[in-house]
């Protein structure tokens, strides 16, 4: 990543909000699950185009391409950012039981595993502000987590070809010189159903062998990649019963490990590190190999 000894570099999270007609747009495509293609095609290129116009008057030096690319088909949906994957790997199955959502699953020292989203602990000591949906922690639209029955593999190419090119083209318009593209973590995104691999350490390297297929895509591309991986933080509250510190750590390290894993050989002073935990959203720097950058 550029730097500048003349003034702070600017840049953001990544998710912004959609526009109205997109929203729709997405709505009707993800219900009729077909149409026309090059229409929608042309509106998601406009509107990437108008979203990284609008960071550059504003003054961000390193805009994103607002995660557009990533489809959301309601106003509020929290979950764009790691549901979008679902598409973009091969081996998931969405017909059968939903194993990650149904099954509730219970830690004891020295093996901490994820419960499911009901289950988690915040959850149900704050059970009356999480039912309120204006209570502002409602979590709005959530995509039903496939499981993965197959080996997985990345067949997202075309859709992340199009969104780097959609982004490329907004920040040639714009006169910018550097922009940065989301993509899901490993420990992020293998928070879904497993009835395939062995072990969670194997499916999680597994999510993140098949997911480095994108992340070298937006860095060949030139552009800044930005892991999006909450979980490292928020795997936290999906244990249940809390579990010491210790044993949290030793599973956190697995998916830190796996991460490193993903980006071997790539160029890390393009890659930086995104984490939203329960206090909130931050950019940290993790104890990962990879040299990450602080915004």
């Amino acid at each position: 990543m550029r730097t500048s000894a003349g003034h702070i570099l600017t840049s953001h999270a990544g998710s912004l909000s959609r526009p109205d007609a997109l929203v729709e747009a997405n709505r009707m495509r993800e219900a009729r699950g077909t149409g026309d293609e090059q229409a929608f095609q042309h509106q998601l290129h406009a509107a990437v185009g108008d979203v990284v116009r609008r960071q550059k008057e504003l003054g961000i030096d390193i805009p994103g391409d607002g995660e557009f690319g990533k489809s959301m088909g309601q106003r509020v949906n929290y979950g764009a950012w790691r549901s979008y994957s679902f598409q973009r790997l091969g081996g998931l199955d969405f017909g059968g039981p939903n194993l990650y959502d149904s099954t509730l699953r219970r830690s004891r020292p020295g093996a901490v595993v994820l419960t499911n989203f009901a289950d988690r602990r915040d959850r149900a000591r704050f059970a009356a502000a999480y039912a309120d949906p204006d209570s502002g922690t409602s979590m709005g639209v959530r995509a039903a987590a496939p499981t993965c029955v197959g080996p997985l593999t990345y067949i997202g190419h075309e859709a992340i070809k199009a969104d780097i090119v959609n982004f490329m083209a907004a920040l040639a318009s714009a006169g910018v010189e550097e922009g940065f593209m989301t993509s899901v973590g490993p420990a992020s995104c293998s928070r879904i159903g497993n009835a395939y691999y062995k072990t969670d350490e194997e499916f999680v390297y597994a999510c993140a062998e098949a997911m480095r297929g994108e992340y070298k895509a937006i860095l060949d591309a030139g552009l800044v990649l930005q892991f999006d991986d909450p979980a490292i933080a928020e795997n936290w509250d999906l244990v249940n019963p809390e579990a010491s510190v210790e044993d949290y750590k030793k599973f956190t390290m697995v998916r830190v490990e796996a991460l490193n894993h993903a980006i071997r050989g790539l160029p890390q002073e393009r890659i930086r590190f995104h984490c939203a935990g329960a206090a909130g959203t931050a950019r940290i720097r993790p104890t990962f190999r990879c040299a990450t950058s602080s915004m």
